[in-house]
């Protein structure tokens, strides 16, 4: 009997953002009659539990050092108890320190590991599972393919990135937009460009439940305007709270039928709590009536149920946001921001939603108040939205893109 091939799949997210649904769908679809998954994370999670779930939580390394975040604690409680910003800063240079570390030591036992699961490719999820990936490629002159899914921010990040993907070793660079493949525009040859998919019955409006109405009593006649993703600055929330008192103050005595809901939570790796400083800002604004803050999701489904508009502010060049498929899958209408990187090549402005001038909060203001007035345009716009789904943005066959690009470096396409 013929031995498929084994693909490492390194993953750092464990909780069920953009990347770790991504991959879950990835391997959900993948043809195990072609090739055979290995995945390797930090440890049981969210991600994991999705796997365990569907039946394909086979072959999973849990692996401790391969931190989910450069910036996870290391050091116990006590460290922290002198409750100084310089004991806090010490802690978290500490923690940095020692995680690199570990992956340092995970790189260079990297060959027990590929040996020891016969592995034939590595295949790198985010960030930083591109640059442990690669250094492990290199290591054991294995190929590599990348999933880019992010726009590196940093200058340093950029720059090591550039760096290693020049890598002979480094095959092939997935790009979930084609924003986000800008940036290797110097090994273009290596770069695909797949959009991010979604299963659409994940994302059904007809057979999935609400439960934000009902959880704070709002009334079916209520417009719920919402978004849903990381609450940290880059994604623009203080510009959709400035947007939403735009539309309060538009609507006078209507408003008292919209409110505004944001689903998410900051990082614990984040220096600063952002999800605190928006509810300061709602409240400085007068905004405490019409604003919700749900905090942590699991599944956002039940949310989006509810939601009867969707609106992504993020101002910086995100690169594909699954949370704009997500959204036109449960037809709902989407407003965005132009020139944000991959959400302008998701939606179909004036037909799926609304490009707005970027970080133009009366723009998006107008939008949003359009869309609360006009409940025929919301339909219209939604249902042209999940059909863009159908058409464009369906998990199954993104991954046979994939597994395309898979079989291609295994010499076998």
């Amino acid at each position: 009997m013929k031995t498929l091939p084994h693909v490492l799949f390194i993953n750092h997210s464990i909780r069920d953002g953009g990347p770790a649904k991504s991959l879950f769908y990835i391997l959900k679809y993948l043809d195990r009659t072609k090739v055979t998954p290995y995945v390797l994370i930090p440890k049981d999670d969210v991600f994991s539990e999705r796997l365990k779930e569907e039946g394909i939580y086979e072959n999973v390394i849990l692996e401790k050092r391969f931190p989910e975040n450069l910036k996870r604690p290391r050091l116990g409680e006590e460290f922290q108890k002198e409750g100084s910003a310089r004991y806090n800063g010490l802690q978290k240079f500490v923690s940095i320190i020692l995680n690199i570390l570990d992956m340092l030591s995970l790189i260079v036992t990297s060959p027990l590991l590929l040996r020891r699961n016969n592995i034939k490719v590595i295949y790198c999820n985010g960030t930083q599972a591109k640059v442990v990936g690669a250094l492990v490629g290199l290591v054991n002159w294995c190929p590599v393919i990348w999933h880019v899914r992010n726009i590196q921010q940093t200058k340093l990040l950029g720059f090591i990135i550039d760096t290693l993907s020049r890598l002979p070793l480094v095959r092939r660079i997935i790009c979930v937009s084609g924003a986000a493949a800008v940036p290797f525009h110097k090994v273009e040859e290596k770069v695909r460009v797949i959009h991010n998919g979604v299963d659409i019955e994940d994302y059904n409006p007809e057979t999935t439940k609400g439960e934000l109405r009902a959880q704070y009593g709002i009334p079916e006649s209520t417009i719920i305007v919402g978004s849903t993703g990381r609450i940290v600055p880059r994604k623009g929330y203080s510009l959709f709270i400035k947007a939403a008192k735009m539309v309060i103050d538009e609507l006078g005595g209507g408003a008292e039928d919209v409110k505004f809901v944001i689903v998410g939570d900051t990082p614990y790796f984040f220096q600063d709590d952002h999800l605190s400083f928006l509810k300061n800002l709602v409240s400085q604004n007068g905004l405490d009536d019409y604003f919700i803050f749900t905090g942590y999701k699991k599944e956002v489904s039940a949310c989006l149920k509810d939601f009867d508009l969707f609106v992504v502010p993020s101002n910086y060049a995100d690169p594909f946001p699954r949370s704009v498929i997500e959204a036109m899958a449960f037809e709902l209408p989407v407003i965005g921001f132009k020139e944000a990187g991959g959400i302008v090549e998701s939606i179909d402005d004036g037909v799926t939603g609304f490009l707005c001038d970027c970080g133009n909060t009366e723009d998006m203001g107008r939008a949003i108040s359009r869309l609360i007035l006009d409940p025929k345009l919301r339909r219209s716009m939604g249902v042209s939205g999940r059909k863009r789904v159908v058409d464009n943005y369906l998990a199954i066959e993104r991954t046979k893109d994939i597994q395309k690009n898979i079989l291609e470096v295994l010499g076998l396409a």
